[in-house]
């Protein structure tokens, strides 16, 4: 990360480009670049946004193309703690919108504070950026408790066709295109679906098999 920090320094143009679900991450780098008064540009190539990230400082800026005049392309890959720890060591202040899009990163990277992972620094890394300003509330409410019809459509979906199997040890859905294109969902929202299936008794694994019955994603429960 450190690296970034010092090619973001020389070039002239940076463009930030990003899979969906790296956009908070994106939005943190994105407005500490604009703090050393550079021009910034911010690419994710997915065509239909989620609206839960819209929240997001600068999401209205985020286009699905990129920019020929950028001299520096950053595919984001990194975490939100290496972010955050790298300002931190270089004392580079953390304003209320890195602090908000760093806190959104925190709960997509940990699962809202649940998954195996999370430990008491992450929980120090969010108290700190709650006292830098970050809009915590609506993180939660956006990332967290929001859903869109189309992902209640795609449940629906999937929950009529789960079944379980292995003394109901693996919860088995099946979906296929045209499951997705009714329903407007998206593959994120797929695994959404199957993280829930592992609040489930006796599921230790959710399987997705396409139409002809190949797994194309697996999810364990974590001990």
């Amino acid at each position: 990360m450190n690296k970034i920090l010092q090619d973001i320094n020389r070039a002239k143009h940076i463009e930030i480009e990003v899979e969906e679900g790296s956009l908070a991450l994106g939005s943190a780098l994105y407005s500490y670049i604009l703090t050393r008064h550079k021009k910034v540009s911010f690419v994710c190539k997915t065509k239909e946004l989620n609206l839960r990230y819209s929240f997001l400082p600068w999401f209205e800026k985020i286009r699905d193309t990129n920019y020929s005049s950028a001299d520096l392309n950053l595919k984001i890959e990194n975490s939100c703690v290496e972010l955050f720890k790298t300002l931190k060591s270089l004392n580079i202040k953390i304003n209320s919108k890195i602090a908000t899009a760093l806190y959104g990163s925190l709960i997509l990277e940990t699962e809202n504070f649940t998954n195996q992972k999370t430990n008491g620094m992450f929980f120090a890394i969010a108290s700190e950026l709650i006292e830098s300003g970050a809009d915590y509330k609506s993180c939660v409410e956006y990332l967290v408790k929001r859903v869109t019809l189309s992902e209640l459509r795609l449940k629906a979906l999937m929950l009529r066709e789960m079944t379980l199997k292995e003394s109901a040890r693996v919860a088995e859905f099946k979906i296929s295109e045209d499951d997705l294109k009714s329903s407007g969902a998206s593959l994120e929202n797929v695994k959404s679906i199957m993280q829930d299936s592992l609040g489930l008794e006796y599921v230790q694994k959710a399987v997705l098999v396409n139409e002809d019955n190949k797994i194309i994603k697996t999810i364990e429960k974590e001990i």
